[in-house]
């Protein structure tokens, strides 16, 4: 299943498994994702959807006749609607309807969760977020969904077994339930428990006919990620070689064992193959069966059923593009070097790796040392020499990171005259699990002091000018420039928020389900268990320690980082007389391109008023598209 989370964003195409020229993608039509028809065959590509808040998953049946799309309005709520995949010709019947059929019918609104499709197609099973509960549904595309099921808070449909009698639900990785397997003829449930030290996610069933379903999991388990199987009777398996210090996920490649596995390291990634069955997948020397791809990052990544990997690739100076890889060319190679990973005890020569940016022009990377371990960031600089104004961009999530990727957000800072800075703080994901949660519950405190150490850094090796130094974030990323404005006032010159978490415990009661699930995980809990905890983490803790000056850009219509939120902290702004512009925009927690781009425009601009860049290159800046907040978490 496709999924789209920002506008702007290439994703890989699904296939039809019964008829592979027929194939369906998203893409960017008027700022908004749309759902594209494409016939391999004849190359004809034809975009099928009008959806007025753009298209955020899609999938097409197995006999490649019809395609599933998720309808939602602004905040995320909606109904998967059905379509033919080629119109119908316009002398033999109606144009298609504005507004598809209902995919399966008599079902509530809600958030998506998930959707599959067993292996002949002839049955659909999909997960519906409806209030602080999820509802599984299954049916005869076209026909009336069935409630299979319901489960409290956040849960996510992984997948239908080949025979559509076996449905496979997540839950929190470290919860009772990471996984429950519901036999759909008589209901039993088989649930796999998960705890804080051995987290299991699970990824998708076998394909094929099988006596029984075998199902691909990772696990994280001491340190570190594996890749193995559960099966009924015989519980988790996990080869010892198909171990990563770092992120991976996993996808079946054919009916015969095979698995592709992504590994995310760093801010950059590789595919590996692996064989389950023969245990064909590393070598005593530790090189794996390497399918060669660019050095930077995959964002995207589908097998066709033609054995293909298609994939959707970038790197720092090169914008996302689509290209295929061949299994064939698969050769075994060495693992990337231990050094490229945070959270290892930092040596003497850990502060002065990287030479001075000063004089450099283009983009390089630093890794910072503390006593905690080294700090990861990629940093872009103007022509000419510096000190120059800097600003860091900051990442949201928390559980992302930033990659070596094309973020026309730098590109258009970079050609205004700043140093940009995106920092990988404690809570990234890519750098392996102790530096994803080993910060206690010092939640935004412990990302500042790594933003800070950073900060001085830069300032030390003269690419970062004093007193001219700014934070700008998106989402998570919003909510630790409005922290940190408060926390720590004297270091930073300006603060850049956007859709930001303003006011903790409000945004907790009014954020979606899979947020707050975020936020217990976080926190340890709610604000009304710990609201010692949340009281540090809050913004509206320090409000008055606020110099400014602040930009705030917020969404009326956003789910995520809701607006009365937003809207109290501003207020109180404004009662301390503190400098400030707030810009209210709509499209939801992500936005439509033409409301961000303003909402840029008015944020470069207000930057520019403190932070006194280079203005050589601002027009050039002015009223390009850029991308929006990262997937996942906020």
């Amino acid at each position: 299943m496709n999924t789209s989370h920002a506008p702007n964003t290439l994703h890989t195409p699904a296939f039809a498994a019964h008829r592979p020229a027929q194939a369906i993608e998203l893409c960017d039509y008027s700022g908004l994702a749309q759902v594209l028809a494409w016939n391999r065959s004849t190359g004809r590509r034809e975009v099928r959807t009008n959806a007025p808040h753009g298209v955020t998953a899609c999938d097409i049946e197995p006999d490649g006749r019809h395609f599933w799309w998720f309808d939602a309005d602004a905040a995320g709520i909606g109904v998967w609607r059905r379509q033919p995949v080629t119109p119908a010709p316009a002398d033999s019947a109606p144009a298609d309807p504005e507004s598809p059929p209902a995919a399966l019918t008599g079902l509530p609104p809600g958030r998506q969760h998930g959707l599959a499709f067993d292996a002949a197609g002839r049955r659909a099973a999909i997960c519906i977020g409806t209030g602080d509960e999820t509802r599984c549904y299954v049916g005869v595309p076209g026909g009336p969904g069935h409630l299979v099921a319901v489960a409290e808070g956040y849960t996510t449909l992984v997948d239908l077994t080949a025979d559509g009698r076996t449905i496979a639900l997540a839950g929190r990785a470290g919860g009772d339930t990471a996984i429950s397997l519901i036999r759909l003829g008589d209901g039993q449930c088989e649930t796999v428990a998960g705890s804080d030290h051995h987290r299991i996610w699970a990824l998708e069933f076998r394909p094929g006919d099988r006596p029984a379903p075998q199902l691909l999991v990772v696990v994280e388990t001491q340190g570190r990620y594996q890749v193995g199987t559960w099966q009924q009777d015989r519980g988790i398996e996990l080869p010892r070689d198909l171990s990563y210090d770092t992120e991976v996920t996993a996808h079946w490649y054919g009916q015969n064992g095979r698995v592709l596995i992504q590994h995310d390291r760093a801010g950059r990634s590789r595919l590996l193959l692996a064989d389950l069955d023969t245990g064909e997948h590393a070598h005593d020397t530790g090189e794996h069966a390497t399918v060669a791809t660019p050095p930077g990052t995959i964002l995207d990544l589908t097998c066709a059923p033609d054995g293909g990997i298609h994939y959707v690739w970038t790197c720092e100076s090169v914008p996302p593009r689509r290209l295929v890889a061949d299994p064939a060319a698969a050769t075994a190679g060495p693992a990337p070097p231990a050094d490229a990973k945070a959270g290892t005890k930092a040596d003497a020569a850990s502060d002065t790796s990287a030479a001075s940016a000063s004089g450099m022009a283009g983009r390089t990377e630093l890794w910072t040392g503390q006593p905690y371990g080294r700090i990861h960031s990629f940093l872009a600089t103007p022509a000419g020499t510096g000190p120059w104004p800097t600003l860091f961009l900051v990442h949201g999530g928390p559980y992302l990171h930033d990659r070596d990727a094309y973020d026309p957000r730098v590109e258009l800072l970079v050609r205004a005259g700043y140093a940009v800075v995106r920092t990988n703080y404690r809570g990234s994901t890519g750098y392996g699990p102790r530096w994803q949660r080993a910060f206690g519950h010092r939640v935004g405190l412990a990302q500042l002091d790594d933003l800070a150490a950073v900060r001085r850094h830069l300032v030390r090796l003269d690419v970062a000018a004093p007193g001219r130094i700014g934070l700008c974030g998106y989402s998570w990323g919003g909510y630790l420039v409005l922290l940190a404005m408060g926390v720590a006032p004297a270091e930073w010159s300006v603060g850049l928020a956007v859709s930001p978490v303003a006011d903790y415990p409000a945004a907790y009661r009014d954020t979606t389900t899979a947020l707050r699930e975020v936020d217990d995980e976080l926190f340890g809990g709610g604000p009304d268990e710990l609201p010692q905890r949340y009281r540090a983490a809050n913004p509206m803790t320090y409000l008055d320690q606020v110099r400014g000056p602040l930009f705030i850009a917020a969404a009326v219509d956003d789910d995520r980082c809701p607006p009365d939120q937003v809207r109290r902290y501003v207020a109180a702004l404004r009662r301390r007389r503190v400098p400030h512009h707030l810009h209210w925009m709509s499209g939801g927690h992500h936005g439509d391109a033409a409301g961000q781009t303003q909402a840029f425009d008015e944020l470069l601009r207000y930057a520019g008023e403190t932070l006194r860049p280079d203005r050589s290159g601002a027009a050039a800046a002015k009223g390009r598209p850029y991308l929006t907040a990262s997937q996942g978490g906020r």
